[in-house]
């Protein structure tokens, strides 16, 4: 077999298992709760909206994301769905079975992209499952105020009708947000074997880099858009990019130099 099917393997196996595991699951659900927590009160009350300047489905959304508890729990539900993956393995002594298998890079490579992607499927999924209440809740008519949310917020995606165009694309940059920082909390867990280390450091570093970079290299920037004259698209996604090959090959190292130590 050869390294690129050897990965392949490490990748679906490390994705399958994060998928399976409950984290993942709790992850969704907290998403999804924390957004559904905004509108809770339409929903019970069976409020809807009526008239041109109603908010509608992508209005509601967006305002879920950027004015409630959405910031705070994406990068702790992120790592807590894959972050542990490294851990669980050594725990579950499923460890060195799989280096012998797959190789060194092979397992590593594997397990940081298949741990990375789960990561970012739970806040995926969770948004997306918002969005599908969302558009139940309030319809995808083109409102003013909805209209005006895109103009200000996306322009990616301004224009007639666009809300589910919107939500769905949010969706995928929450996916590209969850993928880098459940693979920055999968590399803490090679210093730490304590997986609140794990979980909790991407949430840190998070809210820290808030304090001390300028808006345009923030985290948090690449989830919510609050700014799009310094993040335009391209931009986030090549930094995203950037900064997810520099934390894989980080962690490649370090799991590198942790199998060189246990040899000797």
């Amino acid at each position: 077999m050869n390294r690129f099917a050897r990965t392949a393997r490490s990748v679906a196996m490390s994705l399958r298992m994060v998928i399976l595991s409950a984290n993942f699951w709790i992850a969704v659900a907290l998403i999804f709760g924390v957004l559904f927590a905004e509108i809770a009160e339409d929903v019970f009350s069976g409020y809807a909206g009526d008239g041109p300047d109603a908010f509608g489905a992508a209005y509601s959304f967006n305002i879920s994301m950027h004015f409630g508890y959405f910031i705070y729990a994406a990068p702790l539900a992120c790592a807590f769905a894959a972050s542990g993956s490294l851990i669980n393995d050594t725990e579950a002594g499923f460890y060195r079975l799989r280096l012998m298998k797959s190789g060194k890079h092979e397992y590593s490579i594997g397990m940081f992209i298949g741990t990375s992607i789960g990561g970012g499927l739970a806040l995926m999924l969770g948004m997306l499952l918002f969005a599908i209440v969302c558009a139940l809740q309030y319809g995808t008519r083109a409102s003013i105020a909805d209209m005006a949310a895109l103009d200000a917020w996306f322009p990616l995606v301004s224009s007639t009708n666009s809300h589910w165009k919107y939500m769905i694309v949010s969706a995928l940059l929450a996916f590209l947000f969850g993928s880098l920082w459940s693979g920055v909390g999968l590399t803490v867990s090679v210093y730490s074997p304590v997986r609140y280390v794990s979980y909790l450091t991407p949430f840190i570093i998070c809210f820290c880099s808030a304090l001390a970079l300028p808006v345009s290299l923030q985290p948090l920037e690449m989830l919510v858009q609050m700014n799009w004259e310094d993040f335009t698209f391209p931009k986030l996604l090549m930094y995203q990019l950037v900064l997810y090959c520099a934390v894989m090959l980080w962690f490649d190292y370090v799991v590198e130099r942790r199998i060189i130590h246990e040899q000797n």
